[in-house]
């Protein structure tokens, strides 16, 4: 009987059965099988590679470093532990002692100062927090689960105690935000380094550090960790602008609200001889020529702007300075100059952050914006406008002065207490100058006609030609005496022009040849500061004025004179005189001064004994 099968078409055929259709049939199957346990295979893998992804207890573990290691610094975290440790300490005494149940006196806390009971209440919030796994801002006991909830520090009793202690600490104490430093203060302390009292207790390369450390800070708002890492590879000094302004460009990169050390904000500071106090341009260059003079060679690049220096008043060149060290010095010129006296507060190195951001916002004559202030200071511009004007507007009051006779006719006005800065101050506007010219017009017309009617020439009803939007037309015709024309005179209540610039005698520079001192005496050195020739200085200074540089003074003007007078200025007879010391101004000045001795022109002082 013919076998049946059926193909895999699902057709039916007839036929003998063969033991080859038999293997065929079951290849298929086979084929099949393979692949099933191809797939059975491909399982392992795919959990193989689920296995590789962090388990729930590793990512937890990971974020708890992440937060152990940046949340808090390691400064702070090591005094956090050491808050505890001592807590611990006295809370064992305590126990110790058998007073445990007796209530705590204030005794045991009214000892301490204000900021070690807050760093030792948040020390002690962290402890509890980080743990005791203390959460919430809260402490009260659940009746339900019998048990206290929340974190121990907020416990009624001892918030309000600290509440108060922090308003007696307010009211009683000295205050310890640093006070903003503005130009009236650098002036008093710049005044006092450059009298002769400051040489009984501060060195000149100790006086020139200063002068160059605070206008830095106050010109560029600098914190002090990011000045005292600054080297010579940061700066750029002596550039001009474009119209010809020399400049000191600055590059900061990591400042506070930045770390990366691609972006660097340059700042471009011209030089300001109106205002000597805050002028960084003229300090940090002398106190770069100053180094280079004690080092002997011109500064590199990674040589420090502001290395530290020995308590000999000695540069530790390569040396960094610290915050410590610089704070002392600041004590001590703040101290020895007075600059606080009668006022409740102090200065620290924030102060000139503080104090340059709010005289650029507050007093300066050309004043910045909001905008300006935050990109010069370094501040995110995600900062909040509140927090950046408390920081700007804070403690204002404290030191300016009261209004009680604001409305006295006789008060000096200042700009700031008016509205929009209505003064006399205010700069000239197009009316007013108009206003000004169509005055002075006005004069000149009733002067010349006076002086034409009494020569006959004229008469006092001709007008004088003038252009059409300047004629003035007299509202009377009183006649004058006779007059020789001559420039009028203004009424107090006429404008008055600007006031001219009035030259000040200013720091001479270092004189190392002959050269130079020729160049200061007769035409002086406006590229170094040097305005007014030295010659003119008698006659348009009072000797106090220049009492610091008078010894200099002489020098150039015994060196000048000898070379004009007694060698006619002529190089050869000087060189014949003075051979090889055309180059060495120290060398000159003693044989300069040995020479007048001899011809009888020098008085010899009398020994004080």
């Amino acid at each position: 009987m013919p076998a049946v099968r059926r193909s895999s078409r699902g057709k039916t055929s007839s036929g003998p059965v063969s033991s080859t259709p038999a293997v065929r049939s079951r290849a298929p199957r086979k084929a099949a099988g393979s692949t099933g346990n191809r797939k059975k295979a491909a399982k392992p893998a795919q959990t193989a590679a689920t296995s590789d992804l962090p388990s729930t207890s590793s990512l937890l573990k990971n974020s708890r470093q992440t937060t152990d290691e940046w949340l808090k610094s390691a400064r702070t975290k090591k005094g956090y532990g050491n808050y505890v440790k001592g807590g611990k300490k006295w809370l064992v005494e305590w126990t110790a002692e058998g007073r445990l149940d007796d209530e705590i006196s204030e005794d045991a806390f009214d000892n301490e100062v204000l900021p070690p009971q807050k760093a030792s209440r948040s020390a002690f919030k962290d402890y509890f927090e980080q743990v005791c796994g203390c959460q919430g801002d809260f402490w009260k006991y659940n009746s339900h689960i019998q048990k206290w909830e929340g974190n121990p520090v907020f416990e009624s009793g001892f918030k309000t105690y600290y509440e108060s202690l922090k308003n007696r600490h307010n009211r009683t104490s000295t205050a310890t935000q640093a006070l903003p430093m503005l130009p009236a203060d650098l002036k008093v302390i710049m005044d006092y380094l450059d009298s002769p009292e400051a040489i009984k207790y501060f060195t000149v390369t100790q006086s020139l550090y200063f002068k160059a450390f605070v206008t830095t800070a106050f010109t560029l708002w600098t914190r002090n960790d990011e000045l005292v890492s600054l080297q010579f590879k940061d700066i750029k000094l002596n550039l001009h602008s474009k119209t010809g302004i020399p400049y000191h460009e600055f590059s900061l990169i990591f400042r506070k609200t930045n770390k990366d050390p691609t972006k660097v904000q340059k700042y471009m500071v011209q030089i300001d001889l109106a205002h000597p106090e805050i002028d960084y341009y003229t300090h940090v260059e002398a106190w770069k020529a100053h180094m280079e003079r004690l080092l002997g060679r011109p500064l590199a690049r990674r040589d420090y702007v502001f290395p530290a220096l020995a308590s000999t008043g000695q540069i530790k060149f390569g040396e960094p300075t610290s915050r410590s060290a610089f704070e002392t010095l600041l004590d001590e010129v703040v101290d020895k100059s007075n600059v606080l006296q009668g006022r409740n507060g102090k200065f620290t190195t924030h102060c000139f952050r503080r104090g340059g951001a709010q005289y650029r916002f507050l007093w300066a004559d050309r004043k910045w914006s909001l905008k300006a202030v935050k990109w010069w200071g370094g501040w995110s511009s995600n900062e909040n406008v509140g927090t950046l004007m408390r920081y700007l507007l804070d403690e204002l009051m404290a030191y300016e002065e009261g209004f009680s006779d604001i409305m006295m006719d006789d008060r000096v006005i200042d700009r700031h207490e008016t509205f929009m800065g209505e003064d006399e101050m205010v700069p000239v506007s197009k009316a007013d100058l108009s206003k000004f010219e169509e005055s002075i017009l006005a004069k000149i017309q009733g002067l010349i006609a006076s002086a034409t009617t009494s020569s006959g020439s004229t008469s006092m009803n001709t007008p004088v030609r003038l252009p059409e939007d300047r004629v003035h037309t007299p509202t009377s015709s009183v006649e004058h005496p006779p007059a020789t024309p001559s420039p009028p005179s203004l009424r107090p209540d006429d404008p008055t022009p600007p006031s001219q610039y009035i030259p000040r005698p200013s720091r001479i520079p270092e004189t190392k040849t002959l050269d130079d001192a020729l160049a200061y005496w007769e035409h002086g050195a406006p590229q170094k500061g040097l305005d007014v020739p030295l010659k003119d200085w008698a006659a348009l200074f009072k000797s106090s004025e220049y009492t610091s540089e008078a010894v200099k003074l002489g020098n150039i003007q015994f060196v000048c004179d000898e070379f004009r007078v007694h060698c006619n200025g002529d190089f050869t007879t000087f060189e014949e005189r003075f051979p090889g010391l055309r180059r060495k101004f120290t060398a000159l000045m003693k044989a300069v001064r040995a020479a007048r001795k001899l011809r009888g022109e020098t008085k010899c002082r009398s020994s004080h004994k």
